[in-house]
Protein backbone atom coordinates (compact mmCIF):
# COMPACT_ATOMS: atom_id res chain seq x y z
CA UNK A 1 0.00 0.00 0.00
CA UNK A 2 1.84 3.21 -1.25
CA UNK A 3 0.70 6.78 0.29
CA UNK A 4 2.19 9.95 -1.51
CA UNK A 5 4.19 12.31 0.61
CA UNK A 6 6.50 15.24 0.35
CA UNK A 7 10.13 15.38 2.10
CA UNK A 8 11.53 19.32 2.75
CA UNK A 9 14.90 19.86 1.03
CA UNK A 10 14.96 23.93 2.12
CA UNK A 11 17.71 24.12 4.95
CA UNK A 12 15.52 27.02 6.11
CA UNK A 13 11.98 24.68 6.10
CA UNK A 14 14.13 22.06 7.70
CA UNK A 15 15.39 24.46 10.44
CA UNK A 16 11.97 25.71 10.92
CA UNK A 17 10.43 22.33 11.23
CA UNK A 18 12.93 21.38 14.01
CA UNK A 19 12.72 24.65 16.14
CA UNK A 20 8.62 24.88 16.00
CA UNK A 21 8.72 21.20 17.31
CA UNK A 22 11.59 22.06 19.66
CA UNK A 23 9.99 25.47 21.19
CA UNK A 24 6.25 23.15 21.39
CA UNK A 25 7.43 20.39 22.83
CA UNK A 26 9.80 23.02 25.73
CA UNK A 27 6.74 25.03 26.12
CA UNK A 28 4.97 21.73 27.07
CA UNK A 29 7.06 21.20 29.98
CA UNK A 30 6.52 24.39 31.19
CA UNK A 31 2.78 23.59 31.12
CA UNK A 32 3.46 20.32 33.76
CA UNK A 33 6.38 20.80 35.67
CA UNK A 34 5.16 24.20 36.91
CA UNK A 35 3.53 22.41 39.42
CA UNK A 36 6.23 20.16 40.38
CA UNK A 37 8.00 22.66 41.04
CA UNK A 38 5.71 24.83 43.46
CA UNK A 39 5.21 21.53 45.57
CA UNK A 40 7.29 23.14 48.18
CA UNK A 41 5.44 26.66 47.93
CA UNK A 42 2.16 24.79 47.85
CA UNK A 43 2.85 22.69 51.14
CA UNK A 44 3.91 25.65 52.95
CA UNK A 45 0.57 27.41 52.69
CA UNK A 46 -0.34 24.50 54.79
CA UNK A 47 -3.38 23.75 52.62
CA UNK A 48 -2.71 20.73 51.19
CA UNK A 49 -1.08 17.56 52.75
CA UNK A 50 2.29 15.68 50.82
CA UNK A 51 -0.09 12.86 50.13
CA UNK A 52 -2.79 15.31 48.13
CA UNK A 53 -0.06 17.10 46.55
CA UNK A 54 1.69 13.76 45.84
CA UNK A 55 -2.00 12.78 44.08
CA UNK A 56 -2.51 15.90 42.02
CA UNK A 57 0.85 15.18 40.13
CA UNK A 58 -0.17 11.90 40.20
CA UNK A 59 -3.15 12.72 37.79
CA UNK A 60 -1.47 14.31 35.37
CA UNK A 61 0.99 11.31 35.00
CA UNK A 62 -1.92 8.69 34.52
CA UNK A 63 -3.33 10.50 32.02
CA UNK A 64 -0.58 10.83 30.29
CA UNK A 65 0.20 7.25 30.41
CA UNK A 66 -3.81 6.48 29.42
CA UNK A 67 -3.63 9.33 26.28
CA UNK A 68 -0.63 7.90 25.43
CA UNK A 69 -2.05 5.16 23.47
CA UNK A 70 -4.73 7.10 22.20
CA UNK A 71 -2.82 9.60 20.91
CA UNK A 72 -0.33 6.74 18.98
CA UNK A 73 -3.08 5.28 17.07
CA UNK A 74 -4.81 9.31 15.95
CA UNK A 75 -1.03 10.07 15.08
CA UNK A 76 -0.64 7.34 12.99
CA UNK A 77 -4.04 8.13 10.99
CA UNK A 78 -4.69 11.97 11.56
CA UNK A 79 -2.70 15.39 11.18
CA UNK A 80 -0.27 16.00 13.50
CA UNK A 81 -1.28 19.42 12.71
CA UNK A 82 -4.51 19.82 14.47
CA UNK A 83 -3.45 16.82 17.22
CA UNK A 84 -0.35 18.66 18.42
CA UNK A 85 -2.86 22.23 18.37
CA UNK A 86 -5.37 20.61 20.60
CA UNK A 87 -3.38 19.25 23.12
CA UNK A 88 -1.35 23.01 23.65
CA UNK A 89 -4.37 24.80 23.46
CA UNK A 90 -6.25 22.33 25.99
CA UNK A 91 -3.07 22.42 28.16
CA UNK A 92 -3.07 26.92 28.21
CA UNK A 93 -6.61 26.41 28.98
CA UNK A 94 -5.97 23.90 32.01
CA UNK A 95 -3.19 25.59 33.55
CA UNK A 96 -5.47 28.77 33.05
CA UNK A 97 -7.98 27.08 35.57
CA UNK A 98 -5.42 26.02 37.78
CA UNK A 99 -4.28 29.12 39.13
CA UNK A 100 -8.00 29.91 40.29
CA UNK A 101 -8.28 26.85 41.96
CA UNK A 102 -7.64 26.06 45.87
CA UNK A 103 -9.74 22.53 46.37
CA UNK A 104 -6.96 19.44 45.49
CA UNK A 105 -9.65 17.66 44.21
CA UNK A 106 -10.22 20.48 41.90
CA UNK A 107 -7.21 21.05 41.05
CA UNK A 108 -6.32 17.58 40.14
CA UNK A 109 -9.52 17.37 37.86
CA UNK A 110 -7.73 20.00 35.62
CA UNK A 111 -4.44 18.52 35.65
CA UNK A 112 -5.97 15.15 34.68
CA UNK A 113 -7.12 16.97 32.00
CA UNK A 114 -4.20 18.81 31.23
CA UNK A 115 -2.14 15.35 31.04
CA UNK A 116 -4.52 13.74 28.67
CA UNK A 117 -4.67 16.41 26.52
CA UNK A 118 -0.29 16.96 26.52
CA UNK A 119 -0.29 13.53 25.91
CA UNK A 120 -1.75 14.38 22.15
CA UNK A 121 1.95 15.80 21.34
CA UNK A 122 4.87 13.81 21.82
CA UNK A 123 4.35 10.71 19.50
CA UNK A 124 2.08 12.98 16.57
CA UNK A 125 4.92 15.23 16.53
CA UNK A 126 7.24 12.14 15.86
CA UNK A 127 5.43 11.10 13.06
CA UNK A 128 5.92 14.49 11.70
CA UNK A 129 9.55 14.55 11.56
CA UNK A 130 9.55 10.91 10.13
CA UNK A 131 7.19 11.76 7.15
CA UNK A 132 8.60 15.32 6.10
CA UNK A 133 12.47 14.89 6.92
CA UNK A 134 14.81 12.23 5.04
CA UNK A 135 16.81 9.32 6.80
CA UNK A 136 19.86 10.93 7.68
CA UNK A 137 18.21 14.57 9.06
CA UNK A 138 14.92 12.81 10.90
CA UNK A 139 17.16 10.63 13.31
CA UNK A 140 19.25 13.42 14.40
CA UNK A 141 16.42 15.84 14.43
CA UNK A 142 14.24 12.85 16.97
CA UNK A 143 17.87 12.58 18.90
CA UNK A 144 18.18 16.09 19.62
CA UNK A 145 14.60 17.43 19.73
CA UNK A 146 14.80 15.24 23.69
CA UNK A 147 17.51 18.63 24.09
CA UNK A 148 14.04 20.37 24.70
CA UNK A 149 13.33 18.04 28.12
CA UNK A 150 16.14 19.78 30.19
CA UNK A 151 16.35 23.02 28.95
CA UNK A 152 12.36 22.90 29.71
CA UNK A 153 12.97 21.77 32.87
CA UNK A 154 15.57 24.07 33.59
CA UNK A 155 13.80 26.79 32.28
CA UNK A 156 10.85 25.90 34.35
CA UNK A 157 12.74 25.68 37.41
CA UNK A 158 14.04 28.77 37.17
CA UNK A 159 10.85 30.63 35.64
CA UNK A 160 8.90 29.24 38.70
CA UNK A 161 11.33 30.26 41.21
CA UNK A 162 11.43 33.70 40.02
CA UNK A 163 7.83 33.93 40.19
CA UNK A 164 7.58 32.22 43.28
CA UNK A 165 9.75 34.64 44.48
CA UNK A 166 8.32 37.46 43.88
CA UNK A 167 4.56 37.15 44.00
CA UNK A 168 2.92 33.27 44.26
CA UNK A 169 2.71 30.09 42.70
CA UNK A 170 -0.81 30.97 41.09
CA UNK A 171 1.17 33.29 38.87
CA UNK A 172 3.07 30.52 37.64
CA UNK A 173 0.01 28.57 36.32
CA UNK A 174 -1.31 32.51 34.50
CA UNK A 175 2.00 32.81 33.08
CA UNK A 176 2.28 28.81 31.60
CA UNK A 177 -1.10 29.81 30.10
CA UNK A 178 -0.38 32.49 28.13
CA UNK A 179 2.65 31.20 26.65
CA UNK A 180 0.97 27.84 25.74
CA UNK A 181 -1.62 29.83 23.86
CA UNK A 182 0.90 32.06 21.91
CA UNK A 183 3.00 28.64 21.07
CA UNK A 184 -0.23 26.66 19.86
CA UNK A 185 -0.92 29.41 17.32
CA UNK A 186 3.02 29.51 16.07
CA UNK A 187 2.92 25.85 15.81
CA UNK A 188 -0.49 26.07 13.11
CA UNK A 189 1.31 28.60 11.44
CA UNK A 190 4.38 27.00 11.08
CA UNK A 191 2.91 23.85 10.34
CA UNK A 192 1.05 25.18 7.19
CA UNK A 193 3.99 27.24 6.08
CA UNK A 194 5.91 23.76 5.92
CA UNK A 195 2.93 21.66 4.87
CA UNK A 196 3.00 24.09 2.04
CA UNK A 197 6.25 24.25 1.23
CA UNK A 198 7.12 20.68 1.20
CA UNK A 199 4.22 20.33 -1.43
CA UNK A 200 5.58 22.77 -3.76
CA UNK A 201 8.96 23.16 -3.39
CA UNK A 202 9.66 19.17 -1.64
CA UNK A 203 10.53 15.98 -2.97
CA UNK A 204 7.76 13.54 -3.12
CA UNK A 205 7.95 9.90 -2.62
CA UNK A 206 5.75 6.89 -2.32
CA UNK A 207 5.62 5.86 1.36
CA UNK A 208 5.05 2.01 1.13
CA UNK A 209 3.48 0.12 4.02
CA UNK A 210 4.47 -3.58 4.11
CA UNK A 211 1.66 -6.03 4.05
CA UNK A 212 1.94 -9.42 3.09
CA UNK A 213 0.67 -12.25 4.32
CA UNK A 214 3.57 -13.15 6.32
CA UNK A 215 3.56 -9.65 7.93
CA UNK A 216 -0.04 -9.44 8.24
CA UNK A 217 0.83 -10.59 12.02
CA UNK A 218 3.49 -7.76 12.26
CA UNK A 219 0.84 -5.10 11.38
CA UNK A 220 -0.82 -5.63 14.82
CA UNK A 221 0.67 -3.91 17.66
CA UNK A 222 0.10 -7.05 20.59
CA UNK A 223 2.10 -9.64 18.03
CA UNK A 224 4.44 -6.99 17.33
CA UNK A 225 5.01 -5.93 21.00
CA UNK A 226 5.22 -9.81 22.06
CA UNK A 227 7.59 -11.02 19.23
CA UNK A 228 9.72 -8.39 19.17
CA UNK A 229 10.20 -8.28 22.94
CA UNK A 230 9.15 -4.83 23.71
CA UNK A 231 6.66 -6.55 26.26
CA UNK A 232 9.78 -7.26 28.84
CA UNK A 233 10.85 -3.14 27.97
CA UNK A 234 7.80 -1.93 29.79
CA UNK A 235 9.09 -2.85 33.34
CA UNK A 236 12.03 -0.41 32.50
CA UNK A 237 9.49 2.71 30.86
CA UNK A 238 8.24 2.24 33.81
CA UNK A 239 11.45 2.87 35.95
CA UNK A 240 12.76 5.30 33.31
CA UNK A 241 9.74 7.21 34.15
CA UNK A 242 9.86 6.86 37.59
CA UNK A 243 13.36 7.94 38.29
CA UNK A 244 13.38 10.30 35.51
CA UNK A 245 9.99 12.30 35.79
CA UNK A 246 8.94 11.04 39.63
CA UNK A 247 12.57 11.46 41.40
CA UNK A 248 12.81 14.96 38.92
CA UNK A 249 9.00 16.27 40.57
CA UNK A 250 10.18 15.54 44.62
CA UNK A 251 13.68 17.07 44.32
CA UNK A 252 13.43 19.98 45.22
CA UNK A 253 11.24 18.37 48.88
CA UNK A 254 13.49 16.04 49.42
CA UNK A 255 16.47 18.94 49.35
CA UNK A 256 14.17 21.20 51.62
CA UNK A 257 13.38 18.54 53.79
CA UNK A 258 16.82 17.00 53.75
CA UNK A 259 19.08 20.36 54.47
CA UNK A 260 16.67 22.56 55.87
CA UNK A 261 17.05 24.97 52.61
CA UNK A 262 13.69 27.46 51.84
CA UNK A 263 11.40 26.44 49.02
CA UNK A 264 12.80 28.93 46.86
CA UNK A 265 16.53 28.20 47.26
CA UNK A 266 15.20 24.60 46.89
CA UNK A 267 13.91 25.02 43.30
CA UNK A 268 16.72 27.50 42.36
CA UNK A 269 19.48 24.94 43.17
CA UNK A 270 17.48 22.25 41.65
CA UNK A 271 18.43 23.85 38.37
CA UNK A 272 21.54 21.53 38.36
CA UNK A 273 20.02 18.71 37.84
CA UNK A 274 18.20 19.38 34.02
CA UNK A 275 21.47 21.64 33.25
CA UNK A 276 23.24 17.73 33.59
CA UNK A 277 20.35 16.56 31.79
CA UNK A 278 20.97 18.36 28.53
CA UNK A 279 24.46 16.43 28.43
CA UNK A 280 22.22 12.60 28.67
CA UNK A 281 21.02 13.66 25.57
CA UNK A 282 24.78 14.01 24.42
CA UNK A 283 26.37 11.13 25.89
CA UNK A 284 23.67 8.82 24.89
CA UNK A 285 24.07 10.15 21.14
CA UNK A 286 27.76 9.14 21.37
CA UNK A 287 27.54 6.11 22.73
CA UNK A 288 24.85 4.75 20.71
CA UNK A 289 27.28 5.52 18.01
CA UNK A 290 29.03 3.06 19.34
CA UNK A 291 26.68 0.32 20.35
CA UNK A 292 24.74 0.80 17.21
CA UNK A 293 21.80 -0.44 19.38
CA UNK A 294 19.58 1.69 21.65
CA UNK A 295 18.30 -1.40 24.08
CA UNK A 296 22.20 -1.97 24.74
CA UNK A 297 23.06 1.50 25.31
CA UNK A 298 20.01 1.97 27.91
CA UNK A 299 21.13 -1.38 29.53
CA UNK A 300 24.56 0.55 30.29
CA UNK A 301 22.89 3.78 31.54
CA UNK A 302 20.82 1.87 33.81
CA UNK A 303 24.02 0.40 35.22
CA UNK A 304 25.70 4.07 35.43
CA UNK A 305 22.29 5.12 37.31
CA UNK A 306 22.46 2.35 39.41
CA UNK A 307 26.02 3.19 41.01
CA UNK A 308 24.98 7.35 41.19
CA UNK A 309 22.33 5.94 43.30
CA UNK A 310 23.88 3.48 45.73
CA UNK A 311 26.26 6.58 46.24
CA UNK A 312 23.11 8.48 47.36
CA UNK A 313 21.72 6.29 49.49
CA UNK A 314 25.10 6.30 51.21
CA UNK A 315 26.11 10.17 51.21
CA UNK A 316 22.36 11.64 51.77
CA UNK A 317 22.03 14.18 53.95
CA UNK A 318 25.73 15.18 54.46
CA UNK A 319 26.43 17.95 51.54
CA UNK A 320 23.42 19.68 49.93
CA UNK A 321 26.38 19.72 46.59
CA UNK A 322 26.89 16.52 46.43
CA UNK A 323 23.16 15.21 46.71
CA UNK A 324 22.35 17.42 43.64
CA UNK A 325 24.91 16.42 41.76
CA UNK A 326 24.72 13.07 42.25
CA UNK A 327 20.44 13.37 41.33
CA UNK A 328 21.95 15.70 38.72
CA UNK A 329 23.87 12.40 37.04
CA UNK A 330 21.21 9.85 37.85
CA UNK A 331 18.62 11.80 36.06
CA UNK A 332 21.09 12.29 33.29
CA UNK A 333 21.45 8.54 32.71
CA UNK A 334 17.61 8.36 32.41
CA UNK A 335 17.38 11.15 30.13
CA UNK A 336 19.83 9.03 28.03
CA UNK A 337 17.77 6.26 28.18
CA UNK A 338 14.47 8.48 27.12
CA UNK A 339 16.68 9.79 24.45
CA UNK A 340 17.33 6.01 22.90
CA UNK A 341 13.87 4.16 23.47
CA UNK A 342 11.28 7.36 23.55
CA UNK A 343 13.33 9.82 20.67
CA UNK A 344 15.04 7.13 18.60
CA UNK A 345 14.00 3.81 19.02
CA UNK A 346 9.76 3.94 17.50
CA UNK A 347 11.76 5.64 14.36
CA UNK A 348 12.75 2.17 13.52
CA UNK A 349 8.92 1.17 12.81
CA UNK A 350 8.30 3.65 10.16
CA UNK A 351 8.22 0.42 7.25
CA UNK A 352 5.06 -0.90 8.64
CA UNK A 353 3.14 2.92 9.80
CA UNK A 354 3.86 2.34 13.52
CA UNK A 355 6.08 4.77 14.63
CA UNK A 356 3.34 7.31 16.12
CA UNK A 357 1.34 3.75 17.67
CA UNK A 358 4.91 2.44 19.03
CA UNK A 359 6.10 5.78 20.21
CA UNK A 360 2.53 6.31 22.24
CA UNK A 361 2.84 3.04 23.79
CA UNK A 362 6.35 3.14 25.12
CA UNK A 363 6.03 6.46 26.02
CA UNK A 364 2.46 5.92 28.13
CA UNK A 365 4.11 3.37 30.02
CA UNK A 366 7.01 5.96 30.81
CA UNK A 367 4.56 7.99 32.30
CA UNK A 368 2.75 5.38 33.75
CA UNK A 369 6.13 5.03 36.42
CA UNK A 370 5.89 8.75 36.49
CA UNK A 371 2.52 8.87 37.70
CA UNK A 372 3.46 5.81 40.13
CA UNK A 373 6.35 7.39 41.75
CA UNK A 374 4.69 10.90 41.93
CA UNK A 375 2.42 9.78 44.58
CA UNK A 376 4.18 6.55 46.34
CA UNK A 377 7.59 8.79 46.84
CA UNK A 378 5.61 11.37 48.61
CA UNK A 379 4.21 8.39 50.89
CA UNK A 380 7.34 6.12 51.25
CA UNK A 381 9.24 9.72 52.82
CA UNK A 382 6.29 10.19 54.53
CA UNK A 383 6.50 6.97 56.22
CA UNK A 384 9.70 5.33 55.16
CA UNK A 385 11.91 8.60 54.83
CA UNK A 386 14.20 9.68 52.47
CA UNK A 387 17.13 7.09 52.78
CA UNK A 388 14.66 4.05 52.60
CA UNK A 389 13.13 5.64 49.07
CA UNK A 390 16.42 5.96 47.94
CA UNK A 391 17.25 2.51 48.46
CA UNK A 392 14.05 1.35 46.28
CA UNK A 393 15.23 3.27 43.24
CA UNK A 394 18.46 1.26 43.46
CA UNK A 395 16.93 -1.83 43.09
CA UNK A 396 14.53 -0.13 40.34
CA UNK A 397 16.90 0.67 38.38
CA UNK A 398 19.84 -2.62 38.71
CA UNK A 399 16.51 -4.61 37.44
CA UNK A 400 16.09 -2.80 34.42
CA UNK A 401 19.26 -3.06 33.60
CA UNK A 402 19.46 -6.74 33.77
CA UNK A 403 15.84 -7.01 31.34
CA UNK A 404 17.57 -4.96 29.04
CA UNK A 405 20.56 -7.09 28.86
CA UNK A 406 18.37 -9.92 28.28
CA UNK A 407 15.44 -8.15 25.92
CA UNK A 408 18.57 -7.48 23.53
CA UNK A 409 19.19 -11.04 21.64
CA UNK A 410 15.48 -11.22 21.19
CA UNK A 411 15.12 -7.54 19.77
CA UNK A 412 17.75 -7.94 17.52
CA UNK A 413 16.55 -11.37 15.83
CA UNK A 414 13.19 -9.43 15.34
CA UNK A 415 14.59 -6.42 14.12
CA UNK A 416 16.80 -8.17 11.45
CA UNK A 417 13.66 -10.34 10.26
CA UNK A 418 11.20 -7.80 10.28
CA UNK A 419 12.50 -4.09 9.85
Amino acid sequence: MDRLHYKVKDKNIIFLLFTICFIVYLSTYLGRLNYSASIAAILAEGKLTKAQTGFIGTTFFFTYGIGQFISGFLGDRFSPKILVFIGVFISSLTNFFMAFSDNYIVMAIFWAINGLFQSFIWSPMIRFIVDYLDDRIKTKACVYLNLSVPIGTMLTYLITGSIIAIKSYKVVFIVSSITLFVISVMWLISYSAIEKNAKNKGIPYEKTIHINIKQTKDISLFYLIISSGLIFLLFCLIVQGALKDGVTNWVPVYISETYNLSGFISIISTIIIPIFNVFGVYFASLLNNKMKDEIKTSAIFFFICTICLAILFLSSGKNTFISLLILGLSTTTMMAVNTMLIGLFPTKFDKINKVSSVSGILNSFVYIGGAISTYSIGIMSEHMGWENTIFVWVLLSITSCIICLAVFKKWKNYRLKNL
